[in-house]
């Protein structure tokens, strides 16, 4: 645990460092809820009345939109900083200290997104509470967060996700960042942040649903929909993401040990 601590204390220093010294990324992990929400909604109220979506949907498209781009951006956070940390690590020329280390590797990737997940936290302390907080009052500021507690968790049981991925594209492909750049859009899609898995299509939900994230968004998802829903079918989902990440950390750890040895066996540039 302590090794856990000290790798989770150098990802701090090295992310909080680069955002510090540029305030606009800040600003925009702050607004960009925001910012998606009013062009979602600009685009859909110029196609159909929100009346419309409330029937199909069963929540406010504010509420709904708002609590999705804090959702897809804590999610697209974990999969950002891991999906691109070797391609970053090779650029600066760290990538052999990496390799070397004897760090556990499911301890440093589960660090990687920690950092930048809690200033995710802070993006929905001025996005998701304050909204839902206006819209249903002590009960709405309850409810986001629960929302932001178990957006977090999501996004954690993503981390392991995008190691068995990592694993996979880096020790098969040639140009990772092409692959990456294709995979990552269609799996943003598949955890059902902004489409819920609940109205997807049959093949939609069973790809879904070998994602742990996906049971979380939409545990959050019919929370919003019926505040009534009984808590036995949320503690359900959270507990088949829980099992889908228990299975995926070490076969993720496992693929970038495997994609490691491949990248050590070819010869690592410095």
């Amino acid at each position: 645990m302590s090794n856990f601590i000290d790798i989770i204390r150098a990802e701090l220093k090295f992310v909080y460092g680069d955002i510090f010294r540029r305030k606009s990324v800040l600003i925009m992990f702050l607004a960009y809820p925001y910012i998606l929400t009013v062009f979602i909604l600009l685009i859909g109220y110029s196609f159909g009345s929100p009346k419309v979506f409330i029937e199909r949907v069963g929540v406010d498209p504010v509420i709904f939109f708002i609590t999705s781009g804090f959702m897809l951006l804590a999610i697209l956070g974990v999969s950002d900083d891991i999906f691109w940390r070797p391609i970053f690590e090779e650029w600066m020329g760290t990538l052999p200290y990496i390799i070397a280390s004897p760090v556990s590797r499911i301890q440093h990737y589960l660090a990687i997104p920690i950092p930048r997940l809690l200033l995710v936290l802070l993006t929905g302390s001025t996005s998701v509470v304050p909204v839902l907080t206006y819209f249903y009052g002590l009960n709405g500021f309850i409810e986001s967060l629960v929302i932001l507690g178990l957006t977090m968790v999501g996004a954690v049981f993503f981390a392991s996700v995008s190691m068995v991925s990592l694993g996979i594209i880096y020790g098969f492909g040639g140009e990772s960042w092409r692959v990456i750049n294709v995979l990552r859009p269609l799996l943003l899609i598949l955890i059902g942040a902004y489409y819920p898995r609940f109205l997807m299509p049959l093949m939609g939900k069973i790809i879904s649903g070998l994602i742990p994230s996906s049971y979380v968004v939409e545990a959050i998802q019919r929370m919003l929909i019926d505040p009534s829903v009984p808590a036995s079918f949320i503690l359900m989902l959270l507990g088949i993401a829980t099992a889908l990440f228990v299975v995926y950390t070490p076969v993720g750890a496992k693929s970038i040990v495997f994609w490691e040895k491949k990248r050590v066996s070819e010869g690592v540039k410095t």
